[in-house]
């Protein structure tokens, strides 16, 4: 009763006396006079907890004879706003938050939970919990300097608390933000204090999630062998199948990028042979497009084709769909495919639901406008134009190309998308 409201406790019992269509004698009777109950329900008086026993015991006697089925609890009725708050935040709003996929709806309640933590007296740990919730739901999102923000919200309760265990998954949790948006230096930063905090409760899971993490850096550095020296040592020690897969994803890539051919394709294999046998679509769908990229290294387009349509096939609402929807046209040009539409679904995706990923919109922008300059399709490259205007994306490449098809065709246009890339140089220099 009353579950999602929060009130005096003094209005709660006169709500559910109203309820219950009862008067102030009736509930009084045998407990209290009835002008205790008129102090309480103007809280006036505090409650004892041997007169909420005797309250609940009257409203249930009341509600039994009325035949109105609720039960009424001393516990109930002694409930300050503040646990009230906290039962609401807990139960309604945080475990609800677990199971919202909309971003539009996602925020409503989390606005709804920084409210009561404005105006009630909230328990830290229901505070981590929300905001680590939130963290990881704009991770997923890919709205990183959200997810960040999350974060450090979470981290200043941790360490006034001196949670150790929650601390460290933050900064793993910010190190995974830090790498989204190519901080590498300071991901490398956040994994080692990480590490550092770890050392003193010896966490497995941790230890595996913080190497993992630093493989990928190196990685993305093109530091292999670096990131496969943290790999090697993950593989030997990894019995999660899906942390299995994703070290052993990494490690292949790395080989892959190493020019290791043969080695990273008996690796690729033996991923999709594991993933099939769990029915992972993720990792069936991740081992087709990377097959596709070794394939492709070594130009063999007829199969690098074939692996990109299986990997978009297998699982048509991958994570990943945006950068594998963007590979997949670069690989089909290659077989002079028509690749538009790949190209646009990815620019689509990205728009709704990836726009801080700046380096792929910047790369299929590039390539739309590449193709309609080819079929001379002034609307759409006009298009192209002022669509990148207003994404925050570096430009410089999209207006030299603008510049050099304008510049026998319309010269005005060239001089004002010359002009446009001169300010964004300026900008990007501080100058």
């Amino acid at each position: 009763m009353f579950d999602n409201e929060i009130m005096p406790i003094g209005e709660k019992i006169k709500n559910i006396r109203d309820m219950f269509g009862s008067s102030q004698r009736e509930l009084a009777e045998g407990i209290c006079s009835i002008n205790n109950i008129s102090l309480l329900e103007k809280n006036r008086q505090n409650i004892t907890y041997k007169l909420a026993v005797g309250i609940a015991a009257n409203f249930n006697i009341i509600a039994q004879k009325k035949k109105i089925n609720v039960v009424i609890t001393a516990d109930e009725l002694i409930k300050d706003e503040d646990s009230q708050a906290n039962n609401i935040f807990k139960n309604n709003i945080v475990n609800n938050l677990n199971k919202i996929k909309s971003l539009d709806l996602f925020e409503d309640d989390l606005y709804k939970a920084e409210e009561l933590i404005e105006k009630y007296n909230i328990i830290d740990s229901n505070k981590i919990e929300l905001y680590k919730l939130a963290a990881d739901f704009y991770y997923r999102e890919h709205i990183y300097t959200k997810s960040d923000e999350m974060c450090n919200k979470a981290l200043k309760i941790d360490i006034h608390l001196k949670n150790i265990f929650d601390e460290i998954n933050i900064y793993i949790y910010k190190s995974r933000n830090s790498i989204m948006q190519y901080h590498y230096t300071e991901a490398l930063e956040q994994l080692e204090y990480a590490e550092n905090l770890n050392n003193s409760i010896c966490n497995d899971e941790f230890f595996e999630r913080i190497f993992f993490s630093r493989a990928l850096i190196y990685k993305k550095l093109n530091e292999y062998d670096k990131s496969l020296i943290y790999l090697d040592i993950l593989i030997s020690k990894i019995k999660d199948n899906n942390m299995f897969l994703k070290v052993k994803m990494l490690h292949a890539n790395c080989l892959n990028e190493q020019h290791k051919f043969e080695k990273s394709k008996k690796e690729y294999i033996e991923i999709l042979d594991i993933a099939m046998k769990i029915d992972n679509k993720d990792f069936i769908s991740m081992a087709y497009r990377n097959l596709s990229e070794l394939d492709l290294n070594k130009r063999d387009y007829k199969s690098a084709g074939k692996h990109i349509q299986d990997c978009l096939e297998c699982n048509p609402n991958n994570e990943y769909l945006s950068e594998n929807l963007y590979f997949a046209a670069k690989v089909l040009q290659n077989l002079n495919k028509e690749v538009e539409q790949y190209l646009l679904r990815a620019l689509d995706i990205c728009e709704k639901k990836d726009r801080e990923n700046l380096s792929l919109i910047e790369k299929v922008m590039y390539e739309l406008l590449l193709i309609y300059i080819e079929k001379d399709d002034e609307t759409n490259i006009m298009l192209i134009a002022r669509k990148t205007e207003t994404l925050n994306i570096d430009c410089c490449l999209i207006y030299s190309e603008l510049i050099y098809y304008y510049r026998e065709r319309k010269k005005e246009k060239s001089v004002y998308f010359n002009r446009e890339l001169i300010n964004k140089l300026k900008y990007i220099k501080k100058m």
